[in-house]
């Protein structure tokens, strides 16, 4: 019987407690007879767990301060999570982009990064139409150029493709197919109709070359990173 009084006696107080708090600071709220609902039933909560809370304490006061306090540690852990959240979300994002390289690391809206290879070259991960392909920036090439295998990837029988434009290479002469990708992302760049290549022989990478860089709005090589901006 007592402790029913200890937590009749708690909830009458956190009532008027909750009461005054939300008068104090929306005068009007009380007004609204679901508001006074809404406090009356979250007295009643407060009152039930106050009060077990209470009688717990009397019975085992050590252990129920040391459950408490842990508790009280983790709501507040999470409540600091909570608070961090976009810089852990950026946070990860520079994780990915060290441990992926090829993924990229998002700089902003429409503006990605990535590292120079081991191999001496930008290599990025990009989707056309979809389809997840590797290329090489090169800013010597004048085209995005694909390799044979990449545009098989793309759905391409290259038998009935037109190889009836040339290009001179480091290899000497080489003939190629034009086809258009309609829709081209790399990380959070999108473009649309982006004009490609289709390589006649065998490459070690597809190329990202001027016709692509010339549509994005600025793109530049800091030490061993180059950023693209849209």
């Amino acid at each position: 019987m007592r402790g029913g009084r200890y937590i009749g006696l708690f909830g009458v107080v956190a009532l008027a407690i909750g009461a005054f708090l939300l008068y104090r600071t929306s005068p009007d709220a009380l007004a609204d007879a679901d508001n006074r609902l809404r406090v009356i039933y979250l007295a009643c909560l407060l009152a039930a767990g106050g009060g077990g809370l209470w009688l717990r304490l009397r019975v085992d006061t050590s252990r129920t301060v040391a459950q408490f306090g842990i508790w009280v540690a983790i709501f507040c852990g999470l409540i600091l999570l909570y608070s961090f959240r976009n810089d852990f979300g950026a946070l990860g994002t520079r994780l990915s982009g060290e441990l992926m390289p090829r993924d990229g690391r998002a700089e902003g809206d429409q503006m990605m990064s990535y590292p120079l290879a081991e191999n001496g070259h930008f290599q990025v991960h990009a989707e056309a139409d979809g389809t997840p392909l590797d290329f090489m920036i090169d800013s010597g090439a004048t085209n995005v150029v694909l390799t044979p295998a990449a545009a098989r990837r793309l759905g391409y029988d290259l038998d009935a493709l037109q190889f009836d434009k040339m290009a001179q290479t480091a290899n000497g002469y080489v003939r190629g197919a034009t086809i258009m990708i309609g829709e081209f992302k790399v990380g959070n760049i999108v473009m649309h109709d982006l004009p490609a290549t289709v390589n006649s022989v065998d490459m070690s990478s597809s190329l990202l070359g001027m016709d692509f860089l010339k549509r994005l709005k600025s793109w530049r090589v800091e030490g061993e990173r180059i950023t693209l901006e849209q």
